[in-house]
């Protein structure tokens, strides 16, 4: 954007002057250098991943195809995506949702297939953990979520409070026939994903497309909300809310921050919260600013959930701004709603 406030097309500037049926796109940060990467779903094609470097410019910036290299272009037919860090590792992994349209008509004998333990044919997703080198390992398989489900909407949250980032898929196919259980995977601290969709009443059988997660009773757990129906007028059926009662007793903080020399919503802001444990040890959270995957939304501030920390050490904010400024935040109180003001230093 210029300081007209009006928009120019530098797409070939930049390189990212691509062709592709694009289904899905999600920014996220691969390397922690700042800088925003691109990945792009794609439905027939292979799937695309940008490194935002420097350019040959002093002080530019373009976009790099790496693609190929980084080991992410599967599954060919997909559609929502998204960043986060299901390991707390401190580095942005990857999930793609495989879509396959070549078996619409068929996406209830998968999903049968699936529970019988019978070979599927469609598409299955990918989850891609981050290696720390600008390249991905394919773990959907060790951790369990190499299942088809024709994702149509998705996101991520924590609907436990544990510290580990889980998922809701919302899933269907334009035919009337593709009627199947929409799904909801929990995270198992960080080391495999498990299939809680019937333990926790959250199987809706029609067509799931936006998802959200949020806190929408403030009682610290966050809740679901789910638009429901089909691609033609005469298939709709209403949206579901499905309200959080675990009650499990873990603790929790969310985490408003109001930017000044970075974007005012604080977008792309980094948080790191380092809890202590019960045993003495420190476990660290990360979180990034945004809304979630390419297919939903969620609220701007961040909903951490921290397990059964004794206490908060401290969270560190790395905002969003040029200078790419640090600002450490101790004293920090459990099960409270904080705002931090860009360069405050405080509460």
């Amino acid at each position: 954007m210029n300081v007209k406030g009006k928009f120019k097309d530098v797409t070939a500037k930049y390189g990212l002057n691509i062709t592709t049926f694009a289904k899905g796109c999600v920014w996220g940060d691969i390397n922690n250098d700042g800088y925003p990467d691109l990945y792009i779903s794609a439905l027939g094609a292979p799937n695309k991943l940008f490194l935002n470097k420097p350019g040959k410019v002093a002080g530019e910036r373009m976009f790099a195809d790496i693609s190929k290299t980084a080991g992410i272009e599967e599954p060919l037919y997909s559609f929502p995506a998204w960043f986060f860090d299901f390991n707390n590792d401190g580095y942005q992994d990857i999930f793609v949702s495989g879509y396959d349209t070549r078996r619409f008509s068929m996406v209830a004998e998968d999903a049968a297939r699936h529970m019988l333990a019978l070979p599927v044919l469609g598409e299955r997703p990918r989850l891609y953990r981050n290696n720390g080198n600008n390249t991905f390992t394919d773990v959907s398989t060790a951790y369990d979520v190499n299942h088809v489900n024709y994702t149509m909407g998705c996101n991520f949250g924590d609907i436990d409070n544990d510290g580990w980032l889980d998922y809701y898929l919302g899933t269907g196919a334009p035919e009337y026939t593709s009627i199947v259980p929409n799904k909801l995977y929990r995270n198992v601290g960080g080391k495999k994903f498990e299939d809680i969709t019937y333990a926790t009443n959250t199987g809706h059988i029609q067509k799931g497309h936006g998802v959200a997660f949020a806190d929408i009773d403030n009682d610290g757990d966050q809740d679901i909300y789910a638009v429901i129906g089909g691609a033609v007028e005469g298939d709709r059926f209403r949206n579901v809310l499905f309200e959080n009662t675990t009650n499990n007793g873990n603790h929790w903080v969310k985490i408003k921050l109001e930017g000044v020399s970075s974007n005012r919503s604080a977008i792309g802001a980094r948080v790191q919260i380092k809890v202590k444990q019960v045993d003495g040890s420190f476990q660290y959270y990360y979180h990034i600013v945004n809304t979630g995957g390419s297919f939903g939304s969620k609220p701007l501030t961040i909903n951490a959930g921290l397990g059964n920390a004794i206490g908060i050490e401290e969270i560190s904010i790395r905002w969003p701004n040029a200078n790419q400024t640090t600002e450490v935040i101790k004293n920090v109180t459990m099960d409270t709603v904080i705002k931090i003001k860009e360069g405050s230093g405080k509460l």
